[in-house]
């Protein structure tokens, strides 16, 4: 069983953390976070407002969250490299607080032989491998101590970037999401607050503005995290996000030209033949709306009632929960990993 310590303990690490208790080769030993207060924790894992009450257990006590039963040490260090991961046996630590200098503190901890790897749950120039599983995880090696899981948008299109791109070669295309709000976000209009760079103020002013009750434009890093997976691809799209007011589940809208231009049934046959083959992406075809997602696990789902080819061009549809997808793959990631110690 592969011991899992936990840096972070906000809406991925607690999806995470739901997700986890449902496999039986994986263990949760430890929690870290900078919340000090053990059971306000708890009770945010007991009841949450996106996915529900937790179906199990969740008691809080004295340096320890029990869960279902069985007692996780709980600590809080702001700083990643503080946390006592070996003492409690950790094999692969999940980074998840998205903040950008616990990356060098991870580093530190792998060579200091505290721990043996690192999955970071966002998108960095410091680590040694980003991966998107089922699209580059086979470049992985023993040697990669500290790997991102890149980020949710890279997760959910950079499948069919690879797959369109490897049969029909992509000239052009353009990228636009539209994504749930984010915990940084404020409830009303504010200063927009970095979460990478916690004390950075965003120079995005927009961002700021009160997300219940907005779309909000900004630029994304979707495209920039699937140009380090596919750098066959760099230069040729464009991206554009709307943050939008919802809690969960998020789509993309990709409109691509390629060097081929298929018939309409011949590309839509292609992408269901590649989508049989994929564990990571499925296909739709009813008429549904973004909460018929939520708890989706794959990366992607393909709507094929707005997936299509017009003037030369294709243009897909995909949803994905930000999420519950999102995490899945951080532990199908750690689970790879752990395999090359």
């Amino acid at each position: 069983m592969l011991r899992i310590g936990l840096n972070g303990f906000g809406r991925i690490g607690r999806t995470l953390t739901r997700i986890l208790r449902q496999n039986d080769d994986l263990e949760l030993v430890m929690i870290n976070d900078i919340n000090p207060i053990v059971e306000n924790m708890a009770y945010l894992l007991r009841y949450d407002s996106t996915y529900g009450k937790f179906d199990g257990t969740v008691e809080a006590g004295p340096g320890r969250m029990t869960i279902d039963g069985k007692a996780v040490a709980y600590v809080s260090e702001a700083c990643i490299e503080n946390a006592p991961w070996a003492e409690a046996g950790v094999d692969v630590l999940i980074d998840a607080s998205g903040v950008s200098r616990n990356v060098a503190g991870a580093r530190k901890l792998t060579e200091d032989g505290k721990v043996a790897k690192v999955v970071v749950t966002h998108s960095s120039d410091q680590v040694d491998q980003e991966i998107v599983m089922g699209v580059n995880d086979a470049v992985l090696s023993p040697a990669d101590k500290v790997v991102s899981n890149s980020i949710c948008d890279a997760n959910a299109i950079a499948h069919v970037l690879h797959w369109i791109d490897e049969r029909y070669g992509i000239v052009s295309g353009s990228v636009t999401t539209l994504h749930p709000w984010l915990s940084y976000q404020n409830l009303t209009d504010g200063p927009s607050i970095s979460q990478s760079s916690p004390g950075c103020v965003w120079n995005d002013f927009a961002l700021g503005r009160a997300s219940c009750g907005c779309v909000i434009p900004k630029d994304t890093t979707a495209v920039a995290a699937v140009e380090k997976i596919l750098p066959g691809v760099r230069g040729k799209l464009h991206a554009f996000s709307y943050r939008i007011p919802t809690d969960v589940v998020a789509s993309s809208d990709i409109v691509l030209w390629t060097r081929q231009t298929p018939a309409p049934e011949a590309f839509l046959d292609f992408l269901g033949e590649r989508v049989a083959r994929s564990p990571y992406v499925r296909a739709n075809v009813e008429s549904l709306v973004s909460q018929d997602y939520e708890r989706e696990s794959v990366s992607a789902v393909i709507d094929m009632q707005w997936t299509r080819m017009f003037n030369g061009a294709m243009k897909l549809i995909l949803w994905y929960d930000n999420e519950w997808g999102y995490s899945s793959r951080v532990l199908d990631l750690a689970r790879r990993v752990g395999e090359l110690r």
